[in-house]
């Protein structure tokens, strides 16, 4: 009971913070499809890997097709024409959304860090806790040193910090210049924590604080120089490309290039190409952009636990010429809202696919029941047309078999008159031929005499008892053989 209670309480909550700030959240990149992402402790590497956040462990995935915009790519030779030197940097007003605090709070405490021999050493820093910021794709809250100014930074209305829009707008104006067009994005800021990391006695620590600006394209994009000036340093085993600006008087170092197009003293025009995207020294393939006032040739050799680079914000404004766009803040609670939204507008859609898949289940179940019901009648048709076709053979069978037996008597009748006929016409030609025979017979037959007229026939020739007058010897039969 006390379950259920609880989460009606929540959903009341989740609804009334929805309509309280229902202001459009719509600049969080990807935030229709964003879900969190709940990660675990990344194993140590020296590429920058998403930061683990302080206060709910919650990190928002930002898809990658939101986090790098399309462009029409720039020519992979030749200077890049650049944006007009703007006038003197004006530092803008901390920016303060409604219900935070007037000021950014630095927090003071002892962390731990993780050098890069894996060793962990304790150490009381300063920083700004709790930023909502990008970290490799991946949104997050992280801390911040605290030497980056405070301008740079927002809070919003749960006291979470967040990177100032000014910031997007600096760091972007520098993707451009660097990768030739809005291509890429950036994956990291400086001042920001990097990744926790576990030493030799699986104790988890900070790797150290991010000295640069990391930028991600693709491996093997061409780079060009973001402010001209001399080549200081042409690779390294990081992959270093070091440009000394005289102007502004600092030097801006690229880490990780690889096919580096300069020499150590070359002058390059800002734009021009200077090498690769690479991953040399690194898990993956990005750029890792530094800023130093003064003549440089390398960075730190590993991060640290203080910042020995400087803020290269300022000086970028001023250089590439940026003014603080339109472009809205994302923080964690406008993230939080948002999410809130789209968990909710994911059920309603998982309703309506259940609904859907329901209603298509039973149209299919409906078009099975259809289907068996035209197979049976189908088959009950063939059966019949079977039956049909038995008799109509049967028919015919027994209409040939009765035609047979009347042809069969047919011949027999035939040729028993046939045989008749031949009988009887035999019989007539005996009878012609007798007829025949007894008239030629009778031609050629001498006259007989009447043995009454003979002598001694009254006597009765055998038959009297007188005596008998001797008959001639001619007029007797022949005797028997």
């Amino acid at each position: 009971m006390k379950t259920r209670l609880a989460a009606v309480l929540a959903l009341s909550g989740l609804l009334l913070t929805m309509s309280a700030y229902a202001e459009d959240d719509t600049a969080l990149p990807g935030a229709a499809t964003a879900t969190p992402v709940v990660t675990q402790e990344p194993s140590a590497t020296q590429t920058p890997a998403p930061q683990q956040e302080q206060a709910s462990g919650t990190l928002v995935q930002i898809p990658a097709g939101s986090a790098t915009p399309t462009a029409t790519p720039a020519p992979a030779e030749g200077p890049l024409e650049l944006a007009p030197t703007a006038a003197p940097v004006v530092t803008p007003a901390p920016t303060v959304l409604p219900g935070s605090d007037e000021t950014i709070q630095v927090t003071r405490e002892y962390r731990w860090f993780v050098n890069e021999y894996r060793y962990t050493r304790g150490v009381t820093v300063e920083y700004y806790d709790n930023v909502f910021a990008v970290n490799h794709g991946v949104y997050g809250l992280t801390p911040f040193a605290s030497t980056v100014p405070k301008e740079y930074f927002v809070s919003d209305e749960t006291g979470a910090y967040a990177v100032a829009p000014l910031v997007e707008d600096i760091t972007g104006a520098m993707r451009v210049r660097l990768y030739g067009g809005d291509l890429g994005q950036t994956a990291m800021y400086y001042g920001q924590y990097c990744e926790r990391i576990r030493d030799k006695a699986d104790r988890i620590g900070f790797s150290g604080i991010h000295e640069g600006i990391d930028f991600v394209y693709q491996a093997g994009a061409p780079l060009h120089a973001i402010l001209g000036g001399e080549v200081t340093r042409a690779g390294d085993s990081n992959g270093t490309v070091g440009i000394y600006n005289e102007e502004y008087g600092i030097t801006l170092l690229y880490l990780h290039c690889e096919n580096i197009e300069v020499r150590r003293g070359d002058v390059v025009e800002a734009g021009e190409k200077i090498a690769k995207e690479g991953k040399k020294n690194s898990g993956s393939a990005y750029t890792h952009v530094e800023m130093r006032y003064g003549r440089h040739t390398s960075s730190s050799p590993y991060r640290d636990t203080s910042l020995t680079s400087d803020c290269p914000y300022a000086v970028m404004q001023q250089a590439l010429g940026v003014t603080q766009s339109e472009r809205k803040v994302i923080t964690y609670a406008g993230t939080q809202r948002q999410l809130a939204q789209t968990r909710l507008v994911a059920v309603g859609a998982e309703q309506a696919r259940v609904a859907v898949e329901a209603e298509l289940e039973r149209q299919r179940l409906a078009a099975e029941a259809e289907a068996e019901r035209l197979r049976l009648e189908a088959e009950a048709a063939a059966a019949a047309a079977a039956e049909a076709e038995r008799q109509r053979l049967e028919a015919e069978a027994a209409a040939a078999a009765e035609a047979e037996r009347l042809r069969l008597e047919a011949e027999a009748e035939a040729e028993r008159l046939r045989q008749e006929a031949e009988a009887a016409a035999k019989a007539e030609e005996e009878r012609l031929a007798a007829e025949e025979a007894a008239r030629e017979e009778e031609e050629e037959m001498p006259e007989l005499i009447d043995s009454d007229s003979l002598p001694g026939a009254q006597d009765g020739y055998g038959f009297a008892e007188s005596t008998a007058t001797p008959v001639p010897q001619a007029t007797l039969p022949p005797s028997n053989p």
